[in-house]
């Protein structure tokens, strides 16, 4: 919350994402532990730097995704694959685990406006055709937010 009191995000948690260094693995260890009955496979999901920022930089890098239910919990795993971005910082420093939280803003930029009116940065952004989606381009923006 900020000084006024209200809230960054609204509304329900619409995803939880794992970065995993096994995408296969991973989907067969949610299918077992948390009954995840199948999954949607995006392999070689490309975000490339005519549509993709990282810390500030065009970026280049290449992820496989997988999506999943639970309840009615969409579950993401992301296996990086090529290129520098947030998925490769996280299993460099921590290994396998939670990535990220995400909610659907009403309005994603004036919501991105607010996080860095704030002091939380944008540290990664980026639009992708993703393989096998017959969806126009799936956005996202990845903010750094630190609590002490």
């Amino acid at each position: 919350m900020d000084d006024d009191g209200m809230s960054l995000v609204e509304g329900p948690i619409f995803q939880i994402c794992w970065v995993v260094d096994d995408i296969e693995s991973a989907e067969r260890y949610f299918a077992e532990q948390l009954a995840v009955a199948r999954w949607l496979r995006l392999p070689d999901v490309h975000f490339g730097p005519d549509h993709c920022t990282y810390r500030g930089q065009p970026a280049d890098y290449v992820v496989h995704v997988s999506l999943g239910y639970t309840g009615g919990q969409q579950l993401e795993l992301i296996e990086p694959v090529s290129g520098r971005n947030l998925y490769t910082e996280q299993l460099e420093a921590g290994g396998p685990g939670v990535h990220h939280v995400a909610w659907v803003p009403e309005d994603f930029e004036a919501t991105l406006a607010e996080a860095a009116r704030r002091g939380l940065p944008v540290v990664q952004r980026g639009r992708s055709r993703a393989s096998g989606w017959s969806s126009p381009i799936s956005r996202a923006a990845r903010s750094a937010a630190t609590w002490s």
